[in-house]
């Protein structure tokens, strides 16, 4: 019997690997999408579908920071980073002017027992007079700065709870946290994909026998179901496990994802540091609660009321009677809400030391890539387990399916 001939007589039994390849492919293929999309829920009533990620967005996101940045940096660790005299050096070529601004306004709202004697005065001292009394107010920021981030570092938990910001940040952004798994796990999606392939075709062999000897109707649908089972859970294990190096003869088994720990940590480093955990972000989670701006003012309150009793000693109760008790308790809420009004809109030199100081990219990467394979594994294994039954069911369905169909054109 020549090639030709044999091909032509059994053609039709060696098209059974070929289809069980296909369908270990399509239905593994499938499963990735599933994963991933749609967004939103896409169906009619209650039947239909929404991707696993985006459909537990809010466990996913906690999914993230606690199996990340939770378990490997502090809040406070973090504040601690931003050293006060680094940052009235990075703030000095607005402070210069701030502090001129302030010291003017403080000057021009506060009264003598209602007469705007001190704006006067003010207006007519000399330059000479002026400066000295703007350089003595600046001797005594980088030790107001200080305490202020000692006070905000000591409050830090009060104030923001940054790991609940991010959650909140990546539940409410499902195109970010979809993107965050996608790429940080691309191969290990890709390799699910097409293993569906590679173990689809030689699972089909035995059935290619089978069928020549045994053509019974279900055999073919029955093997597709297998198949579609099969490729889907050997294909999620490879992925995951095992998560320690296990001695197999000559060979060293681990899971796909655990031996791109180190790269897959860079990648969250990057993604923290560039989206989740800037100074700009972190700053703007501060003053957005009422809570917190109050408590902050009332650390400047506080600062403020400790610089003048430091600065004015004995000659406090001479200014309070020049200007008198509520004038001189308003002083520091002028300064309390013009600093409030600054901090708004911060410069971006204050703002790249903080991200600097902060060292998210470094920190994460490092730490996160020295993690125990046990911990690193369930950054990504509660993708692949929740509803993991309900993807392998239909890889399942579908290689039922298929196999219906491939005995329909065998017979």
């Amino acid at each position: 019997m020549t090639i030709a001939e044999f091909f032509q007589e059994y053609w039709t039994y060696l098209t059974i690997p070929l289809v069980s390849a296909i369908v270990g492919y399509g239905t593994n293929w499938l499963a990735v999408k599933m994963m991933m999309g749609p967004v939103e829920f896409q169906g009619v009533g209650p039947i239909g579908w929404q991707g696993v990620i985006p459909a537990n967005s809010e466990k996913m996101a906690r999914v993230v920071v606690d199996h990340s940045v939770r378990r490997v940096l502090t809040q406070e660790e973090l504040i601690s980073r931003v050293h006060p005299e680094h940052l009235v050096d990075a703030m000095s070529n607005r402070l210069e002017n701030f502090v001129e601004e302030l010291v003017d306004e403080v000057m021009e709202q506060t009264t003598s027992y209602g007469f705007k004697v001190s704006n006067f005065l003010w207006s007519a001292s000399p330059i000479w007079l002026k400066e000295k009394v703007y350089d003595e107010v600046k001797k005594q920021l980088p030790d107001m700065v200080r305490k202020m981030v000692d006070d905000i570092k000591d409050e830090s938990e009060d104030l923001l709870d940054l790991n609940e910001l991010i959650v909140e940040k990546l539940g409410n952004n499902k195109e970010m946290l979809i993107d965050i798994f996608k790429t940080s796990g691309a191969k290990e999606f890709r390799f699910l994909e097409r293993s569906g392939f590679y173990f689809g075709f030689p699972l089909g062999i035995p059935v290619m026998f089978l069928w020549y000897f045994y053509p019974v109707w279900w055999l073919l649908p029955l093997f597709g179901l297998l198949v579609g089972y099969l490729t889907n859970t050997i294909a999620i294990y490879l992925i995951q496990k095992p998560v320690e190096p296990v001695k197999v003869g000559p060979f060293t088994i681990l899971g796909l994802f655990i031996k791109r720990q180190k790269e897959v940590s860079r990648y969250f480093g990057k993604v923290f540091a560039e989206d989740l955990i800037r100074a700009e972000i972190v700053a703007e989670e501060f003053l957005k609660s009422k809570n917190s701006v109050d408590r902050i003012r009332d650390m400047i309150h506080r600062e403020v009321n400790h610089s003048l009793e430091a600065t004015q000693g004995s000659f406090k109760p001479l200014t309070v009677m020049s200007i008198g008790p509520t004038q001189y308790a308003r002083i520091s809420d002028i300064i309390s809400d013009r600093t409030i009004k600054e901090l708004e809109r911060p410069d971006k030199r204050s703002l790249n030391y903080i991200d600097k100081a902060f060292d998210i990219e470094e920190t994460v990467a490092e730490r996160v890539g020295n993690l125990p394979g046990e911990e690193f594994y369930e950054l990504l294994h509660p993708v692949v387990a929740e509803d993991e039954w309900k993807l392998i069911a239909v890889g399942a369905v579908l290689g039922l399916l298929a196999g219906f169909w491939q005995w329909a054109l065998l017979t």
